[in-house]
């Protein structure tokens, strides 16, 4: 009989779209989040309330789980990833071994942002917890790619980082990825994966700017730095693994809201 699949981070921005693919694969997700359950959170789900950091519910969590994905993360305050991390790893060290399947991002050993840093230092932390495990990294997602671009497009020409692509990727492509590794043998470096296509910021905000029915100058703009230096030479790519199935287009088509 299988044992249900927590899923940290399950009322978040992926976390969502994993449980309802655990749930359409027929397995039974468990969903760990700060917030208590709600009427418009789907049927069939075990709910765990409790907080990474300070919760006692967390070892109730992880009880009698096959595997743990975990997608929680606080992008206002990346170091509470770390205390989170190790506290998971700790709980569910005394409770068993499950397979433990970490999502990060491509590009986190190359590119010198605080956020980056702080997710390759907890892929290390899980590489050495002692549990099975795997680390995904996936490429931007599209609310993310298409958030800058809403951000850009509130100014009279919207100012881009001159010499960059992005390939967005769909939350819905990276769920089914993590429920084939959930139900398979730790892989512990999974291959990179991104988005079905690479493109250009300036394609990319077009692109935007006709689904949103609006008019704006693209300005391709130097962007100093290493950071710039890193996304202009391709390392948050995975252009030689393009595992998903939904482009940019189509993503802005099933969510955009003309204004």
């Amino acid at each position: 009989m299988q044992r249900p699949i927590l899923v940290t981070g399950g009322t978040g921005t992926l976390g969502r779209t994993l449980v309802r693919a655990l749930l359409d694969s027929g397995r039974k997700p468990r969903v760990l989040s700060r917030r208590a359950r709600n009427s418009g959170d789907p049927d069939g789900v075990q709910w765990v309330t409790a907080d990474l950091l300070t919760g006692p519910e967390v070892a109730d969590a992880v009880a009698d789980v096959d595997a743990i994905v975990h997608c929680a993360t606080n992008y206002r305050h990346p170091e509470d990833d770390v205390r989170a991390t190790r506290r998971l790893i700790e709980t569910a060290l005394r409770g068993g071994s499950p397979h433990l399947i970490y999502v990060s991002i491509v590009g986190v050993d190359k590119i010198p942002l605080k956020m980056y840093r702080i997710k390759n230092g907890i892929e290390g932390i899980v590489e050495r917890s002692g549990l099975p495990w795997t680390i995904q990294r996936a490429t931007q997602f599209h609310d993310l790619v298409a958030t800058i671009l809403r951000t850009a497009a509130r100014l009279p020409a919207m100012p881009l980082p001159a010499g960059t692509s992005f390939q967005p990727i769909d939350t819905a492509d990276v769920s089914r990825r993590l429920v084939e590794l959930a139900s398979a043998e730790p892989q512990q470096r999974a291959t990179d994966i991104g988005g079905p296509l690479v493109q250009t910021i300036e394609d990319l905000a077009q692109e935007y700017l006709r689904a949103a029915g609006k008019r704006r100058k693209v300005l391709a703009v130097p962007a100093p730095g290493a950071v710039a230096r890193g996304y202009r030479e391709g390392h948050h790519l995975a252009a030689d693994h393009p595992f998903g199935k939904v482009t940019f287009a189509q993503y802005l088509e099933r969510t955009i809201i003309r204004k």
